[in-house]
């Protein structure tokens, strides 16, 4: 492998770091003082490499030279594809991107090599160019017991498709609080008529919670009264009686009380839809029932269980099922609660 080329782009992103600094601290900026904090947060480097590169005066290219070729591994001959996700921003092999599409082209390698491989070539991501200053602890986080609350978001999503033509679809996304399973459902607008119908589905699938957490959608309240209480969207509220489930309001872009949903749809955009082709709505929600499915099966990082079966063991003893009968008196079908 030639790394010469390589080494010419760390030494480029190096040098636009350091003018992006030299315009800030001025002409006096000292290379050898620079803050390494502040440079990883322009660059995209990490602190421990950057450390080792002030080690050698910076001296990116004679470092990339005078190392010892490479042995050959598995992943030779599909480099390109890991190559073109990292520079697309794409660096998590762990959530069916890098991996499974190596997989899909004939890579046998294991995960690890993978991961190797990223870690050892994370200068090709796109370098973060600007810092932003914390924001500083907002308050408590919202802790709830096991299938008692439900967090819920609508948003907007770009979704590529063969042809340059691309369209904009509402992703409906459900949580559950306590485990993290998650629902999600694609509509080509965020009507109230497919907020029902996102609602409903994810009910049947991940079961019906007591509480809804969700921000101030007008499809859900239209204002509050004097008191602070919300007025609830008429036919809002008729669904939530018919259901039987009640509903919390919280501010939005707040992570102590929804940021699992408000993560997930940043999720979806980055993971699920990035570097991704689909066709029609069709398409797109057999795929995301799919990659949801994979997801739900995924071990916890605290708990060597995978997310479903501590939502069907621990989640479910709290949850409602959601049934359709038939109405004793008009025969119409009638959505209640067992």
């Amino acid at each position: 492998m030639n790394n010469e080329g390589h080494g010419n782009d760390l030494q480029k992103i190096i040098a636009q770091g350091f003018d992006e600094l030299k315009h800030i601290h001025g002409e006096s900026f000292d290379p050898q003082k620079v803050n390494l904090a502040e440079l990883e947060r322009i660059t995209g480097i990490s602190r421990s490499r950057l450390r080792t590169l002030k080690k050698k005066g910076f001296d990116m290219e004679g470092a990339f030279l005078r190392s010892m070729p490479q042995k050959p591994t598995v992943l030779d001959g599909y480099t390109g594809i890991i190559d073109d996700l990292l520079s697309q921003g794409v660096s998590n092999s762990s959530v069916c991107i890098c991996f499974d599409r190596l997989k899909e082209v004939g890579d046998t390698g294991g995960l690890t090599t993978v991961k190797t491989y990223i870690a050892r070539h994370r200068y090709l991501l796109p370098p973060k160019r600007y810092s932003v200053s914390p924001q500083g602890n907002r308050g408590r986080r919202y802790i709830t017991g096991p299938g008692k609350v439900f967090q819920m978001d609508l948003g907007f999503v770009n979704v590529h498709t063969d042809t340059d033509n691309g369209y904009q679809a509402a992703c409906f996304t459900f949580v559950c609080h306590h485990c993290g399973a998650c629902y999600i459902e694609f509509f080509p607008n965020a009507k109230q008529e497919n907020l029902f119908i996102g609602m409903l589905h994810g009910f049947m699938k991940l079961g019906v919670p007591k509480t809804v957490l969700t921000d101030n959608m007008k499809s859900v309240v239209i204002r509050r009264d004097a008191e602070g209480h919300p007025i609830w969207q008429k036919d809002y509220e008729t669904f939530m009686d018919t259901v039987g489930f009640s509903t919390k309001l919280c501010k939005p872009r707040h992570p102590f009380t929804k940021g699992k949903v408000e993560r997930l749809v940043r999720y979806v955009k980055e993971n699920f839809l990035c570097a991704r082709t689909f066709g029609d709505l069709t398409d797109l929600n057999y795929e995301a029932e799919r990659w949801c499915s994979l997801r739900n099966m995924r071990h916890t990082q605290t708990v060597d269980i995978p997310i479903v079966e501590i939502h069907k063991t621990k989640c479910s003893n709290a949850l409602y099922e959601l049934i359709r009968t038939e109405d004793e008196y008009s025969g119409a079908p009638k959505a209640r609660i067992r």
